[in-house]
């Protein structure tokens, strides 16, 4: 899918001419000639001595040809008569190793060439013959029998050895399988090699009857998850916990007693029976998980430590977490596994870099754009000069719309830093911890971190959503790039107005946007902040009609992506609507009732049965809890699904209370009545 950008000052080499495609990540190496070769003349062979890995991207070759021109690639013979030649030099190399640690590997590079005769791929392997492949994506031009490849050598490599995704698969929704593979598929277009499993207690394991039954994933499918991947050159790899963030275990009584404190989110590793059930689980991850990766976590075990400070002066909270990581570490090692861990406790103990075992690798966290925050757990790596990750995040955790200057800066900077002080490796987070927002809305945050980690450097941000419609969607690019800018800018508009005061909770929108909107704070704050919620309004509206529009022409495969991101237009919407909607009515009330002692058709205004303001509110939430149910089930399993729904029960009640209430007091007095108390005085909003 091509995108023609008038920015030749991009690349350190010449470019022919002004309007030529520039490709997305952008290659090491470019150089545009003015030749053209018709994709109707492509022809391939597929060798059957080929193995499993290069006939997959030769089959993948065929499909997004099809897909993008209509146009079938025929097979050549003999294999010296095809217009598409290919070179794999080395057997193997389908997956990322520890090996390639030192940055030297050549696993993933290629050479591509399109000239007047045809298409040449050389590689080493055959994940440079599939990343040759996804580039070819994008410089498909034109449809059917009209499409052409442009002139061009490229020469690709990747500027970090590991670049992965993090998916969260315990806090929210949990994805389909489906759904995980489409997430693969599109991770795998940005050449993207780790596909991070965050699990807490996700994952049946056997002898654990209690655990993920209805609620997480049978090995056979995470099986079938990690199949996948390596078809596409992606390692899924298991991201666990094996000491904090085990609420969902230490809940049941069974195992309550292997917590730590009273409370039941950390392991007590002082327990023999903890590091018994660890032994188990971690057989039967390493089994599971044929990679040789594996996080484990460990990360904020604050628990312990508030245990440790305020309670038990015999507990060492940093030596125990020191010695539980050497644990699992060197259970781990018997089954060749290398270990990463999260070093955020390096924030309580400033000396545990020192401490953690030589083989294991740091990984750095850090969600905020702030880089006095990032040099605060780097600075104690480098000075320990071990190899390290770096993490930064999509704001998903806070908002029902990601926040688009948040991620870009925190991705922009942990980029900057893990390429300058050579990190191994860049994991991108999505977070699900407020469990409502759908992940689709983070896809186009982490296209952005995937290619920045390809090409060593980020996108320009101020084309980077018209250059990804482009390449994602190029049927309805333009509607795609409007609603994805008015869909930040609403979230932006929102997070004025809340937001500020959720203190231990996600930072972000998304924790008031079901708070009582008549409260007195709310109702002072959203007289304060009237233009930015209407503003958000606004913005949410136009982003709804340039999707709807995109409906109707684009491919059938991105409809139900399209439906999720109108479900997430509405639910920013109905957020700026239910604060606004609730000082509105006070305000009719309150202006006519106590200000001018006067009843002219107050009631009418506010619950006339089928467009006072009241009934505004059950209409939408009614219609926004359907439609959302819908995309849910499009996107997730079904569990926690009625925990979501049953919000929109409640918000209902809400405005059908209120609404009943308001009715009752008009037939219970005249209609010249004129009520000595304001709205919210009077009727007491409540759910």
């Amino acid at each position: 899918m091509l995108l023609r950008l008038l920015i030749a000052c991009l690349f350190a080499t010449s470019v022919f001419a002004q309007n030529v495609p520039v490709l997305f990540p952008q290659p090491q190496m470019v150089r545009y000639s003015e030749d053209k070769f018709p994709v109707s003349l492509l022809t391939v062979a597929v060798p059957t001595a080929a193995n499993a890995e290069v006939r997959f991207a030769l089959q993948e070759l065929k499909s997004i040809v099809f897909e993008r021109t209509g146009i079938g690639i025929k097979n050549a013979s003999p294999s010296a008569s095809a217009t598409f030649q290919w070179v794999v030099r080395k057997e193997g190399g389908a997956l990322p190793e520890v090996s390639e640690r030192d940055g030297k590997s050549n696993r993933e590079h290629y050479k591509l060439t399109v000239s007047g005769n045809g298409v040449r791929v050389e590689a080493e392997t055959s994940a440079g013959l599939y990343y040759a492949v996804q580039t070819l994506r994008q410089l498909i031009t034109g449809q059917g029998k009209t499409a052409f490849i442009p002139g061009v050598i490229v020469e690709d490599k990747p500027a970090l050895t590991y670049r992965g995704v993090m998916m969260d698969f315990a806090h929210g929704g949990l994805p389909t399988v489906a759904e995980i593979k489409r997430q693969i598929d599109f991770l795998a277009r940005w050449k993207t090699n780790q596909y991070y499993f965050y699990n807490e207690v996700s994952i049946q394991l056997k002898g654990f009857p209690n655990i993920a039954y209805r609620s997480g994933y049978t090995q056979a499918q995470v099986r079938e998850i990690i199949a996948y991947g390596k078809q596409r050159h992606m390692d899924v790899v298991p991201f666990l916990n094996l000491y904090g963030h085990l609420h969902e275990l230490l809940r049941n009584e069974q195992y309550a007693g292997l917590a730590i404190g009273q409370y039941g989110h950390e392991l007590d590793p002082r327990k023999p029976e903890t590091n018994a059930l660890l032994k188990d689980w971690i057989s039967q991850y390493a089994s599971l998980f044929h990679g040789p990766f594996i996080h484990v976590g460990f990360d904020e075990t604050w628990e312990t430590k508030r245990i440790a400070d305020e309670k038990d002066a015999r507990i060492n909270s940093e030596e125990l977490w020191v010695q539980q990581l050497g644990f699992v570490q060197a259970e781990l090692k018997k089954y060749g596994k290398t270990v990463l861990a999260w070093t955020d406790m390096n924030n309580y103990y400033p000396d545990i870099i020192q401490k953690i075992p030589a083989e294991v690798i740091p990984v750095l966290w850090e969600y905020k754009p702030d880089t006095v925050e990032i040099n605060r757990y780097l600075n104690p790596i480098l000075k320990e000069q071990k190899p390290f990750f770096i993490q930064p995040a999509v704001s998903g955790w806070g908002h029902i719309y990601p926040d688009a200057d948040y991620t870009y800066n925190n991705i922009d900077l942990c980029l900057q830093a893990g390429v300058k002080h050579r990190a191994l490796g860049f994991i991108h987070s999505v977070w699900t911890d407020p469990v409502e927002p759908f992940v689709r809305a983070s896809w186009l945050f982490m296209a952005y971190g995937c290619i920045g980690a390809w090409q060593g450097q980020v996108p320009d941000k101020k084309r980077f959503t018209e250059m990804y419609s482009r390449v994602m969607y190029p049927q309805v690019a333009g509607e795609m790039q409007k609603a994805f800018d008015d869909l930040a800018a609403s979230n932006e508009a929102l997070d004025k107005c809340l937001g500020r005061n959720t203190n231990g909770m996600p930072r972000g929108t998304i924790i008031e946007s079901w708070s009582n909107p008549f409260l007195p704070y709310y109702l002072k704050n959203t007289d304060e902040h009237a233009a930015e919620f209407r503003n958000a309004r606004r913005l949410s509206e136009s982003a709804q009609a340039e999707l709807i529009n995109a409906l109707v022409k684009c491919s059938p495969k991105d409809t139900a992506f399209i439906h999720s991101m109108i479900v997430t237009a509405r639910l920013m919407h109905y957020s700026a609507t239910r604060f606004l909607w609730a000082k509105t009515i006070c305000d009719r009330w309150n202006e006519s009732m106590l200000g001018r002692k006067k009843n002219d058709f107050v009631a009418y205004d506010l619950v006339y049965p089928c467009h006072g303001l009241l009934v505004d509110v059950m209409d939408e939430a009614g219609e926004l809890k359907t439609a959302y149910s819908e995309a849910w089930r499009s996107e997730h399993m079904s569990y926690r699904l009625n925990t979501m729904l049953g919000r929109f029960d409640v918000e209902n009640g809400l405005w059908q209370k209120l609404s009943l209430k308001v009715i009752g007091y008009r037939i219970e007095n005249k209609s010249d009545h004129v009520a000595d108390q304001s709205f919210e005085a009077l009727f007491k909003p409540d759910f």
